[in-house]
C-alpha cells in the first residue's frame, strides 16, 4: 500500500488570520476590527539582538527573516545571506513580509524536481504565533510543510527546538510559482 503525504499550508493574511487561526487553534477568535480600530498590524523592529515587545517566551537564539521581491533579507539589508540557529536550543524564526506580493517560506534539503524532500517542520514541531496589534493568535506544536505570508504581514513566529541529529545545510526558499527561480531562497545553517 502507498502512503501518501497530506500536505498542509498555513496562510497568514493581515485581518482574517488572526481570527481563523484562533478558532483553529480551540481559543477564541478576538472581535473583528470596527471601523475606528486600526487593522494594520503592528511593525516588527528590525534592531539585530533587540528584544521585540511583542514575541514568544522563553527564547535562547533568534533570526529575522525579511521576505521581499525576489529574496529574503536580514535586518541588515544582504540578500539571501546565510542564516544560522543553534541545535538543540529555543529558538525563534521572526518573519516578515515585506514585499508587495505573497511569498511562501519553506524550510528544507535535498531539493529534487522542484520540491524538497526533507522539510524541517514536518519533522520538527513548532509552535506558530500571528500578532495582530496587541492581540496575538498560537498554534502549539504544529507540523507542517509551507507558510505563506501575504504582503504586509510582518509578525508571524515560529518558536522550535532542532534536535542535534538535524544539524546542516538547510534551505529557505519560496516556491510561489516563479520565485524561486528568481532567486529567492538562501541557506539556513543548523550548527
Amino acid at each position: 500500500m502507498r502512503r501518501q503525504l497530506m500536505t498542509t499550508t498555513l496562510v497568514f493574511a493581515a485581518t482574517g488570520a488572526i481570527l481563523a487561526l484562533a478558532a483553529a487553534c480551540g481559543g477564541a477568535a478576538p472581535a473583528a476590527p470596527t471601523p475606528t480600530q486600526s487593522t494594520a498590524p503592528a511593525l516588527a523592529p528590525h534592531k539585530p539582538g533587540a528584544a521585540h515587545a511583542l514575541q514568544p517566551k522563553n527564547l535562547e537564539a533568534i533570526i529575522e527573516v525579511d521576505m521581499y521581491e525576489m529574496y529574503f533579507a536580514n535586518p541588515q539589508g544582504e540578500k539571501n545571506p546565510p542564516f544560522r540557529l543553534p541545535a538543540g536550543k529555543t529558538v525563534g524564526i521572526h518573519v516578515h513580509n515585506e514585499g508587495a506580493v505573497g511569498h511562501e517560506m519553506i524550510i528544507g534539503r535535498k531539493l529534487t524536481s522542484g520540491k524538497y524532500q526533507e522539510v524541517l517542520t514536518e519533522l520538527v514541531p513548532s509552535d506558530l504565533f500571528f500578532y495582530y496589534g496587541a492581540v496575538k493568535a498560537e498554534a502549539g506544536d504544529a507540523k507542517f510543510v509551507e507558510m505563506e505570508v501575504e504582503s504586509g504581514v510582518r509578525d508571524v513566529w515560529m518558536r522550535m527546538n532542532i534536535p542535534a541529529e538535524l544539524k546542516g545545510e538547510w534551505e529557505i526558499g519560496c516556491f510561489v510559482e516563479g520565485h524561486f527561480e528568481q532567486g529567492m531562497h538562501a541557506k539556513l545553517i543548523i550548527e
